[in-house]
Formats: C-alpha cells, sequence, structure tokens
C-alpha cells in the first residue's frame, strides 16, 4: 500500500513545486506594488500558521494574523516608524492572548519574519532582481546541498533533538554548494561580484538556521508541518524558513554596512 501511495505523492509534490517556482518567478519578475502585495498576504500566511501551533479559536488566528500583515503594509508602503510602534503593540497583545512557554521564541520568530521580509522587499526594489535571485538561489543550494551531502557522507548529527536527519557533513555541503552556484552567478552577471563567495557562506549559515529554528518551534508544538496549505510540501513557513534566515542575513549586513548594501 505505501508503495503504491509514494508514487502519486511526489507527483503532487513536483506539481506544487513547478507551481511555486512559477509563480515566485513572476512576482520576483513583476516587482512594484504587485510584489508588495504577495509579501503582505505572505506575511499573514506565515503569522497564522506560527498562530496555529498555540490552537487559538480560528477567528482569533485570522484577526491576529491580518493585524499582522497590517503592521509589516504599514513598513512597506507608509512609515517605518509607525510600523515599529505598532509592532510592539502586536507583541505585547501577542503575550496577553497567548499565555505559553514558548511565547518568547515565536514572537522572537515574527520579528524575524517581520525583519526579512522587509529586507526582501527593500533588496528586491531597491538593488536588482539579479541579486535577489542570487540570494534566493544560495538559499536552494544550501537546502540541495544539505540533503544530498549529508545522505551521502552521513556522519555526526547536528542537532538530533531538533532535527534529527541533519548532519554536519550535510551543513557543510550546503555551505559548498552555495559558494558553488555565487560562483556560476559571478560569471554570468556582472551585479554579482567575486567577493559575494564569502558572504554566500554567511547566507547559507543563516539559512540553515531558519529551518533548524523553524524545526525546533514545531517540535515543540508536537507538529510535523506548519500546516497543509501546500500540497506534498505543508505550509508556508516549511517552505520559506530557510528564506527567512537569508534574508535576515542581508538585514544584517545592510544594518552593519548602513544601507549602502553589500553591492
Amino acid at each position: 500500500m505505501n508503495a503504491k501511495l509514494k508514487n502519486p505523492d511526489l507527483f503532487i509534490r513536483v506539481i506544487s513545486s513547478i507551481v511555486m517556482i512559477f509563480l515566485g518567478a513572476v512576482f520576483l519578475g513583476i516587482g512594484g506594488t504587485v510584489f508588495k502585495t504577495i509579501l503582505i498576504l505572505i506575511s499573514a500566511v506565515l503569522a497564522w500558521e506560527i498562530l496555529s501551533f498555540n490552537n487559538l479559536h480560528k477567528h482569533t488566528r485570522i484577526l491576529i494574523a491580518l493585524f499582522f500583515a497590517l503592521i509589516f503594509a504599514t513598513n512597506i508602503l507608509f512609515s517605518q516608524i509607525l510600523s515599529l510602534i505598532l509592532l510592539i503593540i502586536f507583541l505585547i497583545f501577542y503575550k496577553v492572548i497567548i499565555k505559553h512557554d514558548d511565547y518568547t521564541q515565536r514572537a522572537i520568530y515574527l520579528v524575524l519574519i517581520f525583519l526579512s521580509l522587509i529586507t526582501l522587499s527593500d533588496f528586491r526594489l531597491e538593488i536588482g532582481l539579479v541579486q535577489t535571485l542570487w540570494v534566493i538561489c544560495c538559499v536552494i543550494a544550501s537546502d540541495v546541498g544539505g540533503y544530498f551531502v549529508g545522505r551521502t557522507v552521513g556522519g555526526p548529527k547536528l542537532w538530533p533533538i531538533i532535527s534529527p536527519k541533519k548532519t554536519w557533513s550535510g551543513i557543510i555541503g550546503g555551505w559548498l554548494f552555495a559558494m558553488t552556484i555565487t560562483y556560476i552567478f559571478v560569471i554570468l552577471f556582472k551585479e554579482i561580484e567575486f567577493y559575494l563567495l564569502f558572504f554566500s557562506i554567511f547566507i547559507s549559515i543563516f539559512s540553515q538556521f531558519g529551518d533548524l529554528y523553524e524545526s525546533f518551534l514545531k517540535r515543540n508544538a508536537g507538529r510535523k508541518d506548519s500546516s497543509n496549505l501546500i500540497p506534498g510540501h505543508g505550509g508556508f513557513l516549511d517552505r520559506f524558513d530557510g528564506m527567512i534566515g537569508a534574508f535576515f542575513a542581508v538585514f544584517i549586513i545592510n544594518f552593519i554596512n548602513i544601507n549602502n548594501w553589500m553591492f
């Protein structure tokens, strides 16, 4: 029975991947208001999935997630200062509503999502499409490299309690794949310079951290997937966890570089 189900499950997963890649490429390519609108919707979905870890009433989850999306929209469309004030109010409100031991960890993750999506928006619209694709491809390469090198080489586990399958060899394999994809970008695109090979490791590390942190939250909540919104893949958090970590790395680089970015 399991063998018969395996191929249909794989087919659904592949189709979902193709659809996500196509839609992602379209929205990235269009940019502008359309891209901002999609990010606002994604922020609501990501917040909704985190709130589902607490088994809140569905209407409460929706309202809080929409408030989070409103804060994000305020930042990218109107005022950063106002959005920060609203974010503080949101976190206080979240503390009152969510009486749970994991409040701090989940609140931190919501802040990471907030900063990462803002950085993604700014990076795409102010820096450029090629540079944004480079970061995203570093995340994908890190994930693919970690999977194949980890399965092939094996060796000591990274953090068995949180992620039983991840190995140190997979982590290093992810770094090497991220550097490789960066070198390909250096050859193909003048916008990506050679020194970014160093930053690709930094981005890969934070991408892996994003993956591990989401796994940590899910394990504490007794969840396998963040939701079932994406057939064959789980939830949006399950697919965006690495991106959240990677663009938080870009946020740190930008913060240190005081708005000159790395280019």
